[in-house]
């Protein structure tokens, strides 16, 4: 009998203290699969901004000082963002239709790919061939 009540004000407790559910929905994702993880999103973001050199402020617009975030992620407000989905439909479409048939190593195209540290890839101009 004893330990039918301790289970019960233990129930009666859990219930009194309902937990919250995380809010790990995100908004307004247009490439990024929907349900793409909160550690998948960080290290895609991480590895989108190093590969550019840059901050999460090149594409996400800070919200004002003393907001709970720093940054309003959703907004589309700054055209770097979505120049950023247009590369990431490009190098998706890329590896897709081509890498994928000619690459036996694994191997794909990324922003780093091109991009190596800078927001706009370096131009290198073509060495001409060496003269016989």
């Amino acid at each position: 009998m004893a330990i039918l009540l301790a289970a019960c004000a233990a129930i009666s407790q859990q219930k009194a203290h309902t937990p919250r559910a995380d809010d790990l929905t995100f908004h307004n994702l247009r490439v990024l699969p929907p349900n793409i993880t909160h550690d998948e999103l960080i290290a895609t973001m991480r590895g989108i901004a190093r590969s550019l050199g840059t901050r999460c402020n090149h594409c996400h617009v800070a919200n004002p000082p003393g907001a709970a975030e720093e940054f309003d992620y959703p907004s589309d407000a700054k055209p770097e963002k979505n120049v950023a989905r247009t590369m990431l439909r490009m190098t998706r479409n890329i590896n897709a239709q081509y890498v994928s048939k000619v690459n036996a190593h694994g191997q794909t195209v990324t922003c780093f790919t091109c991009h190596r540290g800078h927001t706009v890839p370096e131009i290198q101009a073509a060495e001409a061939p060496a003269q016989p």
